[in-house]
């Protein structure tokens, strides 16, 4: 089987709301407004609800109730729920349906993980933290980094399940034995869901790569893309490390002095980039589980060993 025929044959690719689609449409035309984002979140109630309880949450700390959403645009800023309205249409992704193969919940926990993780390693990043807009984007690929995993749970459950089983029981690597049996991986399948969604070609081609950041490097001609990669790859490494959420590959590998320096952090820096990562991941599962569509998050203790992390 090859992307293609996988594709035809599936009628039903994971979706997210119609909202998210025509704000990321509406991106990409850059004909995206602060006032336009909020006409276009207020379509859906629900997702409306959602956004404004989460701003009103104890994570983004606000001393007066925002009651609406043009008022949370002003204070939080365009980006912020731009990024919020995508992520909670992300999650609903993530609802573990009966007789998952795989728990979703762990999955979602380990992307909000790696999402937070390659955020924060943007903003310790002298390439990336130039341009404002780039942790936000780190935090959403990170969501978005393992989505493929769920197509193949939900459309091809048998090849999975001995995708799992090959993954815990030996030494290679979770996307290298998809490669074996699919014919493709699960970065590939998430690329395209992500094209489905119309997410910005930038956010698609870090899911592609996020494995293969010498793939990204080696493209000389967009260096905030290769570094986009390196975030996620390193975010995937340290979140697994730390236990933030459960991946389906158990493989662990170190997080080195030279994959550092590729974003322009030094080793020196770890430490405290995951103070901050911890920090933040126990406050933003906290701020989720506050929305009753999103009850039963819970964070979980992260082990004490900053230094490795997995691949």
């Amino acid at each position: 089987m090859n992307l293609r025929d996988f594709l035809k044959k599936v009628k039903n690719l994971p979706t997210i709301s119609a909202v998210a689609n025509e704000i990321n449409t509406a991106d990409k035309n850059d004909s995206l407004t602060a006032q336009s984002l909020g006409l276009i979140i207020t379509r859906d109630p629900a997702l409306t609800a959602t956004v404004l309880k989460l701003a009103n949450s104890a994570y983004y700390g606000m001393a007066r109730e925002i009651t609406s959403l043009d008022r949370a645009v002003t204070i939080l800023g365009f980006d912020t729920i731009k990024h919020l309205a995508l992520t909670i249409s992300v999650f609903h992704v993530f609802k573990t349906q009966e007789g998952q193969i795989f728990d979703l919940k762990d999955l979602w926990h380990h992307s909000l993980g790696t999402g937070l993780a390659a955020k924060h390693l943007a903003l310790h990043s002298p390439i990336l933290s130039a341009d404002k807009s780039l942790p936000e984007q780190a935090f959403i690929c990170g969501i978005l980094h393992d989505i493929g995993k769920i197509a193949f749970a939900q459309n091809l459950p048998g090849e999975m399940a001995e995708i799992l089983k090959q993954t815990r029981s030996g030494t290679l690597a979770q996307h290298e034995i998809e490669k074996t049996i699919l014919g493709f991986n699960h970065q590939k399948a998430g690329q395209a869901m992500a094209d489905v969604w119309n997410f910005p070609e930038d956010y698609q081609t870090v899911i592609r790569l996020h494995h293969s950041p010498s793939a990204a490097a080696i493209d000389g001609d967009n260096p905030k893309v290769a570094s986009l990669v390196m975030a996620i790859y390193l975010g995937n490494k340290i979140a697994k490390a730390l236990h933030l959420g459960e991946s389906t590959d158990p493989h662990m590998a170190q997080v080195t002095p030279e994959d550092l320096r590729s974003l322009g952090i030094s080793k020196q820096s770890l430490p405290q980039i995951i103070h901050q990562i911890r920090d933040e991941y126990a406050q933003c599962l906290e701020a989720w589980s506050y929305d009753p569509m999103m009850h039963g998050l819970q964070a979980r203790e992260p082990e004490d060993n900053p230094s490795t992390g997995s691949g």
